[in-house]
């Protein structure tokens, strides 16, 4: 087990506060309304060049998709910051609010209407509801059910009934030990992982780390979703039509590998506290 000293707990205090004055790393000395003005900004530009893009290689208008896109992707930011709050189910409703944006981009990506088909993940379930006929529908996500198959069968944890309603996925706990990552040579406070949470839960850090912690993996679970939702669902199973073999599956399977697009992005941005899915999710987290 590891724990945090007096020293860096207060370092992290006086950072998520706002003040920059001791020695420690703090990302965020700038009013608060420019972090949610950056966040949303760059949610509704992916947003917008995703569905910009999507819509003008298919022969369509690249203005239309990037309009609208950009209305998806401000929905993905309402989201983040609903899931981020601390009252019970913000969680849910948060990871709900932006799953309806994360799939207005994927309609809009293939020249739907916005609200044609909503998406919403719920651990290795993705549940979909057809807007115009109302039928409702399922799919299995093997990655996601494949960790939580692994947070079962893991000794060192064990699942979280009440913060996974609240938070509207999995969430894995330890027993006042912390996480390692990279053999024995990183700790952390949590790993998620297709949209799948493991958390650290270590009284000694307090409730402030344990809130903070919580909304920090919360946001990442949102980003796994867009980035499935939005790009490696649609482009597997554009993949699997290819296959006759494979066609069939399409149906009834997610393709769900947010996760290791993440992992591979990481390589261009080496200082982990520079990659700016972790800086959102730290800002949301103040």
């Amino acid at each position: 087990m590891a724990a945090l000293g007096t020293g860096a707990l207060g370092a992290q205090e006086a950072c998520f506060q706002g003040s920059v004055d001791y020695d420690g790393p703090c990302y965020f000395d700038a009013p608060r309304w420019v972090g949610e003005f950056a966040s949303l900004s760059a949610n509704g530009l992916l947003g917008a060049l995703t569905g910009g893009l999507s819509r003008y290689l298919d022969g369509g208008s690249f203005r239309d998709g990037f309009v609208e896109g950009a209305l998806g992707g401000s929905i993905v930011y309402a989201g983040k910051r609903t899931a981020a709050e601390s009252f019970a189910g913000a969680g849910f409703i948060g990871r709900s609010v932006a799953a309806v944006g994360a799939s207005s981009v994927r309609n809009v990506s293939r020249g739907d209407p916005l609200f044609s088909r909503l998406t919403f993940p719920l651990g290795p379930l993705w549940v979909e509801f057809d807007t115009p006929t109302r039928e409702v529908s399922a799919r299995l996500d093997p990655v996601a059910l494949g960790w939580m198959a692994y947070g079962i069968s893991e000794p060192e944890l064990e699942l979280d009934w009440g913060g996974s309603f609240s938070d509207g996925t999995p969430v894995f706990k330890t027993h006042n030990k912390v996480l390692k990552l990279g053999g024995d040579t990183i700790h952390v406070a949590g790993v998620t992982n297709a949209g799948i949470v493991y958390s650290a839960d270590v009284p000694a850090y307090g409730p402030g780390h344990a809130r903070r912690h919580r909304a920090h993996e919360q946001v990442h679970v949102i980003q796994e979703d867009q980035l499935a939702i939005m790009w490696t669902d649609p482009l597997g199973r554009w993949a699997m039509g290819r296959t006759a073999r494979l066609r069939r599956l399409r149906s009834g399977l997610a393709v769900n590998l947010s996760t290791e697009i993440l992992r591979l992005l990481g390589h261009a941005v080496p200082e982990h506290g520079d990659r700016p899915w972790e800086v959102e999710s730290v800002f949301f987290a103040r």
